[in-house]
């Protein structure tokens, strides 16, 4: 039976009997609509469309690698750094102590403004305000935080610091506002504190912020940025030992770049600790004396002429070196600059004077040493020397001495001990008068550079000069585009030979041809450090004594030398120390450094105790201090005074 809901037609030839679908049922088999098959219709164009997508693909592809491959590991770093950091701890530096283990430099907490570029924020208005808070808030100066952050670091995760030395108020009220101040932080610091500063100052100069030149040559695994190096004195001489090794914190911060968690903790290494051979009370005898009765500008210098230890140098007037450590400000450094008593100016090895009448042992030692005198050679002081001039007789100029009316009678003795011009001008430059021929102005200069005069003894302190030996070679250079000048003449020679002239000379200088003559002979090289340990205590460098000029004249004369100094102190012109309880010897200079007033000179004295058995030399000049008998003379008194009863060991 039929379905009487399913159409049968005749397009259902098989004999199933198929029913069509509804769709099919639909249409009427007298359609006038004419069959299209897909093989006959016009195909659309999509070549435009695929070559659209090919490129958009290529390019989003290509900047795909170039942030994931390329860049990804900058990005992931930046990414990273925005949560977790490494943060510098910066070590202490080393400690500076005296032969006796007394502190002269030690380490103390300062607090640091500090901005991290990455986290400032990015406009430039709103960073300007921020800043303006602070500087209103903290008394900043706003000008400056700009320029600092526009000087800064090309690493925008590098911090630098935009104030020094914050006072604890300041710090404890940023940290209660810390949320105004997006990217700044306040940081600790260890900083220098130098003991009795002014004292010590040229001796250990100062610390201050690493530049980046100073990177450029540092090693970058044991600096970081910020972070302290030394700049002068022994800071700078002995960097390598006092600078320890910098630690880290692995903090998470925030957003804004505040802390929120420390990870973890690498502790600093202290730098090691300097031993060094000065004695503190010696320095500061020596340093109070010379402010109290010589005025400003002064120096001394005290030494062990046995071994080179250094045991005392002095240069005044001194400064705070505390002032860079805390970071100087600019008022304060214009000040230290525009004054005219120049204290940032180590006279002690950097300063050159004529030596004077301090010359006139080594002058007679290479007459001895010549065989132009013998210690009975006698030479009659008579106040002045009168020398026709060599092209015209009938003039002639006159050299005198000290003393115009003159000394009398003089041997080499008398001579050291009264410092007799005449004596010495004949003995270096000869008279027509005189049997004496005279060292001559080369044969001087060769005995002056024997005593190592014209270079540095190697001083483990940076800054040290080694003056002028005069001769006519020397002459002919300095002056080579003057006919006149350039010449040498016999004058200059007596002038050299007594000290005056074109001669210069540094205090350590003084000191040290001093302690050779007290030594037989022999000169050692000047040691400040002694030894350097670490924080165990374990010797990590020994300093020894070094032998640089080993007796290049008979001890017999050198003998003869030293007790022409020993008369000095008891019939000469540093009798005052005669009344010492221990012997000495000595002698005293006064120099002329001023051509338009003869009146104006310096004031030396050097000496050595005791003198049988020498352990210290001690050498002061006073600048402009007039008679070396009158200004150095007591202050090397009362040092000695202090070391015979504090310190000397029979």
């Amino acid at each position: 039976m039929k379905n009487p809901f399913e159409i049968y037609t005749s397009f259902n030839s098989d004999k199933s009997g198929r029913t069509l679908d509804w769709e099919e049922s639909a249409v009427d088999m007298e359609s006038s609509v004419e069959e299209l098959h897909d093989s006959d219709r016009a195909a659309p164009n999509f070549k435009w469309l695929s070559l659209f997508l090919f490129f958009s693909f290529v390019i989003f592809g290509a900047r795909i690698f170039y942030l994931q491959i390329i860049k990804g590991e900058s990005f992931r770093v930046l990414s990273e750094n925005n949560r977790v950091r490494s943060q510098s701890l910066l070590a202490p530096r080393g400690l500076i102590l005296d032969r006796n283990q007394r502190t002269l430099a030690q380490n103390t907490a300062s607090f640091n403004l500090v901005a991290v570029p990455f986290d400032l924020p990015k406009n430039p208005q709103q960073l300007e305000s921020e800043l303006n808070i602070a500087a209103g808030a903290f008394g900043f100066n706003q000008t400056e935080l700009l320029d600092k952050l526009k000087n800064g670091k090309a690493n925008p995760l590098d911090p630098i610091i935009l104030a020094q030395d914050l006072s604890q108020e300041q710090a404890i009220l940023f940290e209660t506002r810390a949320s105004e101040f997006v990217g700044l932080s306040v940081r600790q610091v260890p900083i220098r504190q130098y003991i009795d500063a002014p004292i010590f100052s040229h001796l250990l100069g100062y610390t201050g912020l690493v530049s980046t030149e100073d990177l450029k040559k540092l090693d970058p695994e044991k600096y970081d940025q910020p972070d302290f190096i030394g700049k002068s004195g022994i800071e700078a001489e002995y960097e390598k030992y006092l600078h320890g090794i910098n630690g880290q914190d692995l903090v998470e911060v925030d957003a804004g770049g505040k802390l929120t968690n420390i990870l973890g903790q690498n502790s600093p290494v202290p730098g090691n600790t300097l031993h060094l051979n000065i004695d503190k009370d010696l320095q500061e005898k020596l340093y109070n004396d010379l402010k109290a009765g010589t005025g400003s500008k002064a120096a001394a210098v005290a030494l062990n002429p046995k071994t080179g230890e250094v045991l005392a140098l002095v240069s005044l007037p001194g400064f705070d070196n505390n002032l860079f450590a805390h970071g100087i400000k600019q008022q304060d450094y214009n000040a230290l600059l525009n004054d005219k008593n120049l204290p940032l100016f180590n006279r002690a090895i950097t300063g050159t004077y004529p030596p004077g009448s301090t010359v006139k042992p080594m002058v007679a030692l290479a007459a001895l040493q010549e065989g132009l005198v013998t210690p009975t050679t006698i030479i009659n002081d008579r106040g002045v020397l009168v020398i026709s001039n060599q092209f015209d007789s009938s003039i002639s100029y006159n050299f005198y001495g000290w003393k115009r009316e003159g000394l009398g009678p003089m041997n080499v003795y008398s001579a050291i001990a009264q410092s007799s011009d005449i004596y010495f001008y004949t003995v270096s430059g000869g008279h027509p008068n005189s049997q004496i021929k005279g060292l001559g102005a080369e044969k001087l200069a060769e005995y002056y550079r024997k005593f190592n005069l014209g270079k540095t003894w190697g001083l483990d302190l940076p800054g040290e000069k080694g003056g002028i030996v005069a001769d006519p070679e020397w002459k002919a250079e300095f002056f080579k585009n003057d006919p006149i000048l350039s010449k040498w003449y016999l004058g200059d020679t007596y002038h050299i030979g007594i000290g005056q002239g074109d001669m210069l000379v540094t205090p350590l200088q003084v000191a040290q041809w001093t302690a050779l003559i007290a030594n037989n002979g022999v000169g050692m090289r000047p040691r400040l450090l002694n030894k350097v340990t670490d924080q165990h205590g374990k010797v990590l460098f020994q300093s020894k004594p070094e032998v640089l000029i080993n007796k290049f004249a008979r001890e017999e004369y050198l003998t003869v030398v030293q007790r022409g100094m020993r008369q000095t102190i008891t019939a000469g012109s540093g009798l005052r120390l005669n009344a010492l309880p221990i012997t000495s010897a000595g002698k005293t200079g006064t120099s002329q450094f001023d051509g338009a007033d003869p009146k104006r000179t310096h004031a030396w004295f050097t000496a050595y105790a005791p003198f049988e058995d020498p352990q210290i030399v001690i050498t002061v000049l006073v600048e402009a201090g007039g008679e070396g008998y009158v200004a150095a003379v007591p202050v090397v008194k009362e040092a000695l005074l202090w070391w015979a009863e504090n310190r000397y060991k029979k």
